[in-house]
């Protein structure tokens, strides 16, 4: 039985004081998302609209077992905090970052969704000594359609584009609970694209979004040669300074079995490229 969590429920809680410049906004406490992981923390919302489909988002964590704030955060993939937010039928990705943490460890973020709809918003952080950690909230964004309305079915994909790039990838090698490899090429206009930059310190990342359970997997990419050893962290990538290769193997570990709604973000030409997927493991 599927035990709602208070989001899920539509229920919010009132404000505390690490949330002070939003004291009179309703906050909303999140759900951990992180399947096989232990939850240390627990983090709370307020959403505060700034303009037409934009929004001011303030985070605050709170270490789960001591019940105190939490103000130290690790750096990961040369930020703090990332923010990702889909819409409730996968169409849409949205990726971004806090600025400075503030006063009690909390950290603003502005956001502007690609369209009107419920989203699902996760926070990905790691805050210092309890290893990464990522909590999922439920956010309307004005919404004008009928939250019951039949969603688009997920077809499986193994290319996709986003301008003049074009991603191969070969998702036929993940299995559950183990790290697998997906090779992956980028094409730019059908050849192998040789402008490619890091991205937050990488080739390449990914994020996966369980259908079934919402559950959260963020990975990132190598050249395809690289040393095994090389993937176990994200922050032995930050020095990497010869030209990215077009092929690379991306390393991830599905922690169940279904399908996943599937976006791999690269550099290309200067710009921040975002292309998706639908892979079932």
């Amino acid at each position: 039985m599927h035990i709602k969590h208070p989001i899920e429920a539509g229920v919010a809680v009132t404000g505390t004081a690490a949330l002070p410049s939003f004291a009179a906004e309703a906050a909303l406490r999140g759900a951990f998302a992180l399947p096989g992981m232990t939850e240390k923390v627990t983090a709370e919302l307020v959403v505060r609209k700034t303009g037409p489909l934009a929004r001011e988002l303030l985070f605050a964590f709170t270490d789960k077992a001591t019940g105190q704030p939490i103000t130290h955060f690790d750096e990961e993939l040369t930020q703090k905090l990332h923010v990702m937010a889909t819409d409730s039928d996968f169409s849409s990705f949205v990726h971004e970052h806090a600025g400075e943490l503030g006063l009690g460890g909390s950290f603003r973020v502005a956001m502007r969704f690609p369209k009107p709809g419920t989203y699902h918003v996760y926070a990905d952080a790691v805050p210092m000594s309890l290893g990464q950690q990522v909590i999922r909230f439920k956010v309307p964004v004005d919404v004008t359609t009928d939250p019951t309305a039949p969603q688009q079915a997920l077809v499986d994909t193994s290319k996709g584009s986003d301008g003049p790039y074009t991603v191969n990838l070969d998702a036929s090698a993940l299995r559950v609970g183990i790290e697998s490899m997906m090779a992956l090429t980028i094409l730019k206009d059908g050849k192998p694209a040789i402008d490619l930059g890091l991205y937050l310190g990488v080739p390449a990342h990914a994020v996966f979004v369980s259908k079934d359970d919402l559950g959260y997997v963020h990975a990132h990419a190598m050249a395809a040669h690289a040393p095994k050893s090389c993937h176990t962290s994200h922050r032995s990538h930050d020095d990497l300074k010869a030209a990215i290769p077009a092929k690379l193997m991306l390393h991830a570990t599905p922690p169940r079995a279904g399908r996943y709604a599937l976006w791999i973000q690269f550099k290309g030409g200067g710009q921040v490229r975002t292309v998706p997927f639908v892979v079932t493991v």
